[in-house]
């Protein structure tokens, strides 16, 4: 009944705002990797002699197209960070806020994607933003062994990065309720938290005993006020009371999440879980 998860892809479409870096051109290749997924991406021409222009064009394609998600690249992350947009998550790729514009700070849930290795903006610019910003470190993703994140590895935690912040529009828990997971027990928890309306709910990682296969099995489910959220169990009968739940599965716990956590940790470990490597958040 219980098995570990494995990822799956999420298909569910988005139209991002992507903001090229200076002295590139719109099509490149993460902008390209983002359609190649599926995805519509506005991509608009930005001019390298004027800040102040460049954020006039990317705001009238923002008020424009409304996205679900801006991606900003190097000068393009200060773009981004110099935008009005609301509560549209931000991602933002090595972003050189310290060379362009007048914000020092962003907002909470932006992600930031930077190399260790970068020589053209210092990662330490961006362990300063998220200081600046009061944001858990797990905002900050150190990927690639270049400034420009354009490696396989680096594209697809950009692309995760996206999904965190922009792929459950229009999505509802009614989707997840009835949608099957069996055998994908941590997707499903990282789906509920995207979507879930209450942010009292906890994501937990643990152990459950399988009646039907007479062992402990690695399990992953929500709680909330008493009462327990397994979706692996049938539809119609996945929520339970928290006492007659852990009397049926007599769980152990390792790991107790919030939502906003268990996205963050999805996207740094580039998987669904779990992650045996990262301390409790809650």
């Amino acid at each position: 009944m219980i098995d570990a998860g494995s990822k799956i892809s999420d298909n569910s479409s988005m139209k991002i705002l992507f903001l090229h870096g200076w002295q590139s051109v719109p099509g490149g290749v993460e902008p390209t990797f983002l359609v190649d997924h599926g995805h519509e991406v506005v991509n608009p021409k930005l001019p390298d002699d004027d800040f102040a222009e460049a954020v006039r064009i990317a705001q009238a394609d923002y008020d424009k197209h409304q996205p679900d998600v801006v991606v900003g690249s190097s000068r393009g992350g200060a773009v981004a960070m110099n935008l009005q947009c609301g509560e549209t998550p931000l991602v933002l790729l090595c972003p050189a806020w310290k060379k362009f514009g007048t914000v020092k700070n962003v907002k909470p849930g932006t992600i930031m994607l930077h190399s260790r290795a970068d020589d053209v903006i210092p990662f330490a610019d961006s362990e300063e933003l998220l200081r600046n910003s009061d944001l858990p470190s797990l905002c900050l993703v150190a990927v690639g062994n270049v400034h420009r994140l354009a490696d396989p590895e680096s594209l697809n935690v950009m692309l995760e990065a996206c999904l965190a912040g922009g792929s459950e529009q229009g999505a509802c828990e009614e989707d997840i309720l009835e949608q099957e997971w069996a055998g994908l027990c941590y997707t499903a928890v990282l789906r509920w938290a995207k979507v879930a309306e209450d942010e009292d709910w906890l994501v937990i990682h643990g152990t459950v005993l399988s009646e039907r296969l007479g062992k402990r099995m690695g399990h992953a489910w929500c709680e909330r006020a008493g009462f327990v959220l397994d979706l692996v169990m049938p539809v119609g009968s996945r929520f339970i009371k928290r006492d007659e739940y852990y009397r049926l599965t007599q769980p152990q716990i390792s790991k107790v999440y919030t939502p906003a956590d268990v996205l963050l940790l999805s996207l740094g470990n580039a998987h669904d879980g779990p992650w045996e490597d990262c301390e409790p958040i809650a």
